[in-house]
């Protein structure tokens, strides 16, 4: 995994083991660099569209009598019939800390974050991880959820069916999907509120070092 910033904060990394620990919710702010700033991280709407149907509520084997009963629409029994209506549910996940990697080294990748000039390998994912937990338990209770792969796709999705679909904290806008983003997520185990943590340790140092792209 790669870690792509200026100079100096790649250093501060690979020298002092020192970095900033972001949020979910922390990431829709403006003020952030390009390719990082994003106002509906963590957002999506899943809808169902129907032009005309006419359906038994309850029918396990009709996609709009299972909406209409995911969507909370209708309930009881009976028949009912629909004419160009939409149903959407919207979610608004939970704040998460994040830190954000890629899974690929080159150049192009790199351009896709503003001011960017260097790159860092994580050498020791595992070791890199399980020091950041231990320093972000220092600082508030979190449990380790792992690192995910980021899907690229707009944030309103057609209801597939069977579930909601992708988890609005993995996903964000096909614009971006050049970065390559895979997430480590921590959750605050009491769900308390949390803010960005800048963390450091000699230890995390070592799992990382800075390379040529």
């Amino acid at each position: 995994m790669y870690r792509y910033s200026i100079n100096q904060f790649s250093s501060l990394l690979t020298v002092f083991g020192g970095i900033r620990v972001g949020t979910l919710h922390d990431f829709r702010k403006s003020e952030h660099k390009r390719g990082i700033a994003d106002p509906q991280e963590g957002k999506k709407t899943v809808q169902h569209c129907i032009d005309k149907e006419t359906i038994t509520i309850g029918d396990r084997s009709s996609k709009t009598a299972r909406a209409a009963k995911e969507f909370n629409i209708i309930g009881g029994s009976g028949t009912a019939t629909f004419e160009n209506v939409t149903f959407s549910k919207t979610f608004n996940s939970p704040d998460f800390f994040i830190l954000c990697s890629s899974y690929e080294k080159s150049k192009s990748v790199m351009s896709q974050f503003e001011g960017a000039d260097t790159c860092v390998q994580i050498t020791d994912p595992l070791s890199f991880y399980k020091e950041l937990t231990i320093l972000l338990n220092s600082i508030t209770p979190v449990v380790f959820l792992g690192v995910h792969r980021v899907t690229y796709k707009e944030r309103i999705e057609e209801w597939n069916g069977t579930s909601w679909g992708a988890d609005p904290t993995l996903l964000k806008e096909p614009e971006f999907s050049k970065q390559k983003e895979v997430r480590a997520i921590w959750a605050p185990k009491y769900r308390q509120p949390i803010t960005p943590q800048i963390l450091g340790s000699v230890d995390l140092a070592k799992t990382c070092r800075k390379i040529a792209i």
